[in-house]
């Protein structure tokens, strides 16, 4: 069965390329230029100062730019905004509006400072930094949309490609009388050689991977999961996480929790030192899987 595309593993999100971060540092340094000037723009497009003072803010404007830009991207990797909401909202809030800005402030009144003029009597931050701060308000907002809609877009279609192979499977299991295949694993110098049926769930750990099995051994196996996926049965094995890989004939049903996100609950014979949660970009597919797992086991095949 084709691996499906989970949307916590689309990778990094690219949102504005430089060409339009550029095009919006111009524009903002067009109106941070003619703000509070008493001619027209064509007017000043004629006048060198114009020119000066718009290469000075296109500068400016452009690494404002790239620090939300750049911060962003960091927080995206460090602080999840599923998973570590609160910090999330404060080090964006911090880091991508208030670092900023006071940064911005720091290098104007240095600039002010080495051509000996006065800050304060300048109107700056009356009259330019205004459109400085919504610059970056607006950008942040707009970073921020264009995460949760990226990821929206690629949970549902990931749910599209899964109930669309989900049903495939199914209809091309009601015409089969199943099959057997075996899986190899590893205990020391051992190698051994299980059964699906004997497996409670498959773990990846970065570069390792293991397998657990229902009697409660233990053997390390090569097989990464996307290889997993492709060789076992989706209505006997469900992926529930980046890393864990369950047998749904263990499961007795699941607990839902917030974000729509879920815990699995495991028949009576067996426990597993391992976290039950059903990631949210999977808990759809989940659903879906646990149902027609069900549904296979009470129609013969």
């Amino acid at each position: 069965m084709k691996n499906t595309l989970h949307p916590e593993e689309i990778g990094p999100i690219t949102y504005l390329k430089w060409p339009l971060r550029l095009l919006l540092s111009i524009i903002v340094a067009h109106l941070i230029t003619v703000e509070g000037q008493s001619k027209s723009s064509w007017q000043l497009f004629h006048q060198l100062n114009y020119w000066v003072a718009l290469t000075f803010s296109v500068v400016a404007s452009f690494l404002l730019i790239q620090m939300v830009h750049w911060i962003t991207k960091w927080l995206d990797r460090k602080y999840d905004w599923v998973r570590s909401w609160l910090p999330r909202v404060l080090l964006q809030f911090v880091l991508g509006i208030l670092l900023v800005l006071a940064l911005d402030i720091l290098f104007i009144r240095g600039y002010f400072w080495v051509f000996n003029n006065d800050f304060d009597k300048s109107g700056y931050m009356t009259v330019e930094f205004p459109i400085i701060k919504w610059m970056v308000l607006s950008l942040n907002i707009l970073y921020v949309a264009w995460f949760f809609a990226a990821h929206y877009f690629a949970s549902s279609l990931a749910n599209h490609q899964l109930s669309s192979e989900l049903d495939g499977f199914y209809q091309m299991r009601e015409k089969q009388e199943g099959y057997q295949y075996n899986i190899e694993a590893k205990l020391g110098n051992k190698v051994v050689m299980v059964l699906p049926q004997e497996v409670l769930c498959f773990e990846r750990e970065e570069n390792v991977g293991y397998v657990w099995m229902k009697d409660g051994r233990k053997y390390n196996i090569d097989l990464k999961m996307q290889e997993l996926a492709e060789l076992l049965n989706p209505l006997e094995f469900y992926q529930i996480s980046r890393s864990l890989m369950f047998s749904l004939s263990a499961i007795k049903g699941y607990e839902k929790v917030k974000n729509k996100q879920a815990n699995l609950i495991l028949l009576d014979d067996f426990e597993i030192p391992l976290p039950l949660l059903v990631s949210r970009y999977r808990f759809d597919g989940f659903k879906k899987a646990f149902v027609l797992s069900r549904q296979v086991k009470a129609k013969p095949l």
